[in-house]
């Protein structure tokens, strides 16, 4: 069992390290703003000739999570690349209509920028499509139970259920709260067939390993989910930052300094292990 280390900021040891991936929800934002002392520290870290890629199971568009850097005045010259569950998604299905053509959201706004110049028609007849999506909860139905009259009814059909990332947690005006991989999991538990596309899909961190050379290479995986970041960066075998106050804060708590232990026995859960830990990215 490897040994977890708290640390206060990233720059007692971010020289050791070539390439960085971070995380998005929970490590730079909580569903607000952007975290200033975050993006600091990725400013920094960029500043150092590392390179900094953002890989997030957000079902946004690569273009509206680089919009939201922007309006922080981030220049995303400090950014190698923006990964998201919804880009990969949005290509998956562009290419591909092997789910049919009509769909069924059964989430929030977000189908808008997955499906944005495809061919497929959104209806809003559960009995009508062909597969059912879902990028992100609605703000009105913020509990499992809320969704089982819908997966029955598709169960039922046998249809398909798309989901953006994998989450079953994430953060929504600073709150932790449901997140579409929850659903997906209920559905698969009901019998129902589900596609993701997110960490930590095998074919995802492949993609990002291949795609930036990370072979061979000191990579720094930083995020605040046990199932999600630390699970993918277990997959890649490089050293991971575990950032406490993100989606497990209820578990860990608000500290300063992390509780150690209490990670210890809440990773076990999850047969992965960090190994750094910090309460907030920060330099």
């Amino acid at each position: 069992m490897k040994a977890i280390t708290p640390i206060v900021g990233i720059s007692k040891i971010i020289n050791a390290y070539q390439s960085v991936v971070c995380g998005f929800d929970g490590v730079l934002t909580k569903g607000e703003d952007l975290f200033e002392e975050a993006l600091d520290a990725l400013s920094k870290t960029a500043a150092l000739h590392k390179d900094v890629i953002v890989l997030s199971n957000s079902a946004m568009r690569t273009e509206e999570v680089a919009k939201l850097f922007l309006q922080e005045k981030f220049d995303l010259k400090n950014l190698k690349a923006i990964i998201t569950a919804g880009e990969i998604l949005h290509y998956k299905l562009k290419n591909t209509h092997a789910f049919g053509k009509t769909y069924y959201n059964l989430g929030d706004c977000s189908d808008k920028g997955v499906f944005s110049k495809t061919n497929y028609v959104r209806v809003d007849d559960l009995g009508a499509a062909d597969f059912v999506f879902i990028g992100a909860v609605r703000a009105d139905k913020k509990t499992l139970e809320d969704y089982i009259e819908e997966l029955e009814t598709a169960a039922a059909r046998g249809l398909t259920l798309v989901c953006a990332g994998t989450d079953v947690s994430s953060h929504l005006k600073g709150d932790v709260c449901l997140s579409a991989g929850a659903v997906a999991e209920h559905y698969a538990a009901m019998g129902g067939k589900i596609i993701t596309a997110g960490k930590p899909d095998q074919a995802v961190i492949s993609y990002v390993n291949e795609s930036f050379n990370l072979s061979g290479k000191k990579v720094l995986w930083i995020g605040d989910s046990l199932s999600a970041d630390v699970k993918s960066a277990d997959l890649l075998k490089t050293d991971c930052v575990f950032v406490s106050q993100g989606i497990h804060i209820h578990a860990l708590g608000e500290g300063f300094i992390p509780d150690v232990q209490r990670l210890r026995l809440l990773a076990m859960n999850y047969e992965v292990y960090p190994n750094y830990v910090i309460s907030k990215l920060r330099w």
